[in-house]
C-alpha cells in the first residue's frame, strides 16, 4: 500500500469511531412514538424470514437500559438477500440516534476466527474499546485534538491493522426521540455491522455503550428494484448541498446521491453525509449557529444525546462512499427545515441548506 494510500485509509479509520460488542438489552420505550415521519408501523420484535422476490426490509428499534446506561439496537432479523435493501430506525428512547452501516473486510473476519471471537466481540475489543480510551484524555481536556488523532491512530491500528478496509455503506441518518425514519441502500453479499456515535453527556459514545449490530448479506438476489425519487437532493465536497428550492408537503422519497469524499476527511476526519432537520418554530441565525456548532462529534461536548431546543432530527442517510446513492422516504409537513451535513461548519461549505414546504400543493 502506498503512502498517499495509507493516509487515506488512516483518515477512513477515524471516520468509524467506536462499535460496542452486542449487549442485551432492556428497552426503555417512551409511552408514544409520536408524529412518525414515515406511515411505517413501529418496527416489529418478532423474527421473520424475508421472501425472496418480497421486501427487503430491516426493522430496527433502538432501547435504553437507564439503570446499567445501555443503548442498543434490536433487529427485526440479522439476515436478508443482497440487492436493495430498506432499513426503518424507530426511535424508542429518549435520545437521538442513528443506524450507520460499514462493510467488514475479510481480513476482519478471518482475525475474529483467528481469536475464537464473533465479529461483534473482536470488532468491539479491536476498534470501541481503544478509539473511547484514546478519547478520554482529549474529552478531559488532557490533549487536544491534533495529539488525539495520532494516538488514535496508533491504538487502532495496532489492534485491528484490518480497519482502514471497512467501508460506510450509509443507513438511516439522526432519528429524534419518538420518530420513525427510513432509508434504502444496495447491500452486497457480505457481513456489516452498524452504530451510533453520538455522545452521552459523560463523553461515552452510544456505541461504547452498546449500540452495535451486525447483519448478514447473503449472496441470493433479494430481486428488489431500485426506489422512484420524487425529487433529488446531492452532496459533494466541491459543491456542497444541492437541493430543491420548493418541495410540495406530502410523503416523498428523496434520492441522496453522494459525490466524492474528500481525500483526507474534513477537519474532523470524516466524510460528509446527509441530515434532515426540521425547526418546531421556525429558526434565527442564533439556532443555526448552535445546530452548526451540536453536530461536530470531535468537539467534546457537541454531538450528545439531543440536538438543540427548537429542532427535530426526521433522518437522513449516513456516510457513503463517491457515486452511491441512498433513497430517504420521509412525510414532509408544512414548515420550515433544513439538510444539513454532519461536518465542522457546515454553512461555510455549502452543506446548511434551509427551506419550507409550503401549505397545499404549491410546491414542488
Amino acid at each position: 500500500m502506498n503512502n498517499s494510500k495509507t493516509l487515506t485509509f488512516l483518515i477512513i479509520l477515524a471516520s468509524m469511531s467506536m462499535l460496542v460488542f452486542t449487549l442485551s438489552s432492556c428497552t426503555d420505550s417512551q409511552s408514544t412514538i409520536s408524529d412518525a415521519i414515515s406511515d411505517q408501523e413501529p418496527a416489529s420484535q418478532t423474527s421473520k424470514l424475508v421472501v425472496k422476490g418480497g421486501p427487503n426490509l430491516v426493522e430496527v428499534t433502538t432501547g435504553h437500559d437507564h439503570d446499567a446506561n445501555l443503548h442498543t439496537f434490536n433487529l427485526n432479523i440479522d439476515e436478508v438477500p443482497e440487492g436493495w435493501t430498506r432499513f426503518q430506525l424507530t426511535n424508542g428512547t429518549h435520545y437521538d440516534h442513528f443506524f450507520l452501516l460499514y462493510e467488514v473486510p475479510q481480513d476482519a473476519i478471518d482475525a475474529a476466527d483467528a481469536a475464537n471471537q464473533s465479529v461483534l466481540d473482536h470488532w468491539y475489543k479491536s476498534v470501541t474499546v481503544p478509539f473511547q480510551a484514546e478519547w478520554n484524555p482529549y474529552y478531559n481536556g488532557s490533549i487536544d485534538f491534533a495529539t488525539f488523532v495520532p494516538n488514535l491512530f496508533g491504538a487502532v491500528l495496532g489492534s485491528a491493522p484490518w480497519f482502514p478496509n471497512a467501508v460506510t455503506m450509509g443507513g438511516p441518518g439522526i432519528t429524534a426521540a419518538g420518530y420513525t425514519s427510513q432509508t434504502t441502500v444496495h447491500l452486497e453479499e457480505g457481513v456489516y455491522i452498524a452504530e451510533c456515535y453520538i455522545k452521552d453527556d459523560n463523553g461515552e459514545f452510544h456505541s461504547y455503550n452498546g449500540m452495535l449490530e451486525m447483519l448478514t448479506v447473503t449472496g441470493e438476489s433479494s430481486k428488489e428494484r431500485e426506489p422512484r425519487s420524487t425529487f433529488d437532493v446531492a452532496i459533494s465536497s466541491e459543491d456542497g448541498i444541492e437541493n430543491p428550492e420548493y418541495v410540495r408537503p406530502g410523503k416523498h422519497t428523496v434520492a441522496i446521491h453522494f459525490g466524492e469524499q474528500p481525500q483526507f476527511g474534513y477537519e474532523h476526519l470524516l466524510g460528509h453525509n446527509v441530515q434532515l432537520v426540521r425547526f418546531d418554530d421556525g429558526y434565527d441565525q442564533a439556532l443555526l449557529d448552535e445546530l452548526e456548532a451540536w453536530i461536530d462529534w470531535s468537539v467534546p461536548d457537541a454531538f450528545t444525546d439531543n440536538s438543540p431546543n427548537g429542532t427535530t432530527f426526521l433522518g437522513g442517510a449516513m456516510e457513503m462512499t463517491g457515486g452511491s446513492t441512498a433513497y430517504y422516504t420521509v412525510n414532509l409537513k408544512p414548515g420550515d427545515y433544513a439538510w444539513i451535513a454532519e461536518v465542522p461548519n457546515a454553512s461555510e461549505k455549502n452543506m446548511l441548506k434551509t427551506f419550507s414546504v409550503p401549505f397545499g400543493g404549491n410546491g414542488q
